[in-house]
């Protein structure tokens, strides 16, 4: 697992091309979807639908409607809970086959619904635990798989914590806010941003052979 000093020091060291690699659209995206889903009852809101799987990839993930409609009913039901359960949520997806027949474990989508109800919880994807050295767990039983799921979201959510506390991150930023200058985005938001875009530019790297 990557140390916070090594994610730190790429980033900030990458900080230019970090940032040049978030499109102005992404951000305006998500304030749209923060807006439509502040305002409206997103169930009946087709046009907030079809943006959130478009910007979210749901729609290249080989899930059912079914399962979408599922996921926004969720969505919509868990918007004023004091709680997230991630377990019963993910079970209650994980009954709904994709369409393959197959029970799938959809725990990045989930985050990306906590992170649509409070914009203070980090979203975890591939790009982001690649700044992490991690791998999705590949474990065949249920409840093992969500511990290890949970263990990697808690360490993503520490480290971003860590990082605001710390203001380790000055460079990256600060170019953020610069590009972004109108951008309403919590501070927890903008390093997911931040992350995902890094781990892009770091996987570039690995490629090219170039890990500074």
């Amino acid at each position: 697992m990557r140390s916070i000093e090594d994610i730190v020091n790429f980033i900030e060291g990458n900080s230019l091309d970090v940032i040049k690699n978030i499109d102005y659209e992404s951000v305006d995206v998500f304030d749209f979807l923060k807006d439509h889903f502040q305002k409206s009852d997103i169930t009946h809101n087709y046009l907030f639908q079809f943006v959130y799987r478009s910007f979210y990839r749901l729609d290249n993930a080989g899930l059912t409607p079914e399962f979408k409609t599922e996921y926004f009913n969720i969505l919509e039901q868990n918007r004023n809970l004091a709680e997230f359960d991630f377990e019963w949520i993910l079970k209650r997806l994980y009954k709904i086959p994709n369409w393959k027949g197959q029970h799938t474990f959809q725990f990045s989508f989930v985050t990306k619904m906590y992170n649509t109800i409070n914009n203070k919880m980090p979203i975890y994807d591939s790009e982001v635990i690649k700044m992490f050295s991690l791998k999705r767990p590949e474990v065949s039983d249920f409840n093992k798989k969500l511990e290890l799921y949970l263990n990697q979201f808690q360490l993503v959510q520490e480290t971003y914590e860590l990082i605001l506390d710390k203001n380790l991150l000055p460079s990256a930023s600060a170019l953020f806010d610069q590009k972004f200058s109108d951008h309403n985005l919590d501070q927890m938001k903008k390093l997911d941003f931040i992350f995902w875009s890094a781990g892009k530019i770091n996987r570039k790297h690995e490629i090219s052979g170039d890990n500074n």
